[in-house]
């Protein structure tokens, strides 16, 4: 059952002074966390902010046409946010968790199996039999012809798992238990490559996708937290724990004769240790949220933070989304053409250049 949402109410939680554009349709990006039992929409531009009660949330879920989905796992549904109209359009009852990659008409959802489901009508298309047990992290391959889902639980209790699904072929293409604890992934298929925090040893490993083959690992100057590929998709952001705060690493990587080499480096200092981060669709900027409630957008090729935007609370997830993205044309889903797999059909593994010592065969310390 669903209660519908008073759209025409333009329901705004909380005190702000950001307005939604007259014509209803924003033509800039948000940024989204979810902090206490709120959800919050902040320009990344202005420092406004717009907040909407929707219970505890952990992650959020950002769809075509302007729309985020935010699920309260306690209380068991989902607060629907328009993000053009600053308001909330639903109310779900239970969990709505859709992972959005490039198509607009359909989503995944992890579930027992995996589900590619068609969207808006939310009709089941494909089922996909995984044994996914402890989903985290989910990244969308160029063209949705694959996934990469990062298993691990919450505590750290026990050794993550990568997975890489085929959906074209609707199958598990690749499994493989990773020997760490790593808290999140990134993907770069300029490289080719999966970046994988691991916070226990304070470093960062380089793995190729296809038959998951460790290539490198980058040790950093505390625990990544987070980590996302910007600009070209050759520079990796990494958010990092130094113990007495915070900092952004910007490493800049080069792939050429002499294999995967570690370029140019470059630390931005923060006012507190990270909690995620979160990179701009164009990738010239990254926000990054942290432990003393808030959100520090870095310019990348300035390396220095332009804003503070300050949170009522310690955030649980951040998002940079695009409300201006459009949503589904055609309600039915269709799939008449053989997708490939980008980023999955990689090279041979690149050599790795120690020359700068920065780089260490993977298992090395």
């Amino acid at each position: 059952m669903r209660r519908l949402g008073i759209v025409l109410s333009l329901l705004l939680v909380g005190a702000t002074a950001w307005s939604a554009p007259a014509t209803g349709k924003s033509d800039i990006t948000m940024l989204a966390a979810s902090v206490g039992d709120q959800v919050v929409l902040a320009d990344p531009s202005t420092g406004q902010t717009a907040s909407f009660d929707t219970g505890p949330v952990g992650w959020l879920y950002p769809a075509p046409g302007g729309v985020l989905f935010a699920p309260d796992v306690i209380n068991n549904r989902t607060t629907v946010i328009d993000m053009r109209a600053l308001a909330v359009a639903d109310t779900i009852d239970g969990l709505t968790m859709p992972n959005f990659g490039e198509s607009p008409d359909r989503y995944v959802v992890l579930a027992d199996d995996i589900l590619v489901m068609s969207y808006p009508e939310r009709a089941v298309m494909a089922r996909i039999s995984s044994e996914i047990t402890d989903p985290w992290q989910v990244i969308m391959l160029p063209e949705d012809a694959a996934m990469l889902i990062l298993e691990r639980r919450p505590d750290g209790s026990t050794a993550s798992r990568l997975t890489i699904v085929n959906l074209v072929t609707r199958r598990v293409a690749a499994r493989r238990a990773l020997d760490a604890d790593y808290v999140h992934i990134a993907s770069s298929t300029r490289l080719g490559l999966i970046a994988l925090a691991d916070a226990e040893h304070d470093q960062v490993r380089l793995m190729q996708p296809s038959a998951m083959v460790p290539v490198a690992d980058h040790p950093t100057d505390g625990h990544p937290r987070d980590l996302a590929f910007v600009l070209d998709g050759m520079t990796l952001a990494t958010a990092l724990d130094t113990g007495s705060g915070g900092a952004l690493e910007l490493a800049v990587f080069k792939s050429g004769k002499k294999g995967l080499r570690l370029g140019k480096r470059h630390i931005v200092a923060l006012p507190s240790a990270p909690v995620r981060i979160a990179a701009a669709p164009d990738g010239d900027r990254v926000a990054i949220a942290l432990n003393n409630g808030a959100v520090a957008i870095v310019d990348v090729d300035h390396r220095e933070i332009v804003r503070t935007i300050e949170l009522a609370g310690r955030p649980r997830d951040l998002r940079w989304c695009d409300p201006a993205r459009e949503g589904p044309v055609n309600p039915e889903w269709s799939d008449g053409e053989t997708a490939t797999i980008p980023g999955l059909e990689t090279p041979t593994p690149p050599k790795v250049d120690d020359e700068t010592g920065a780089l260490r065969t993977p298992g090395g310390r």
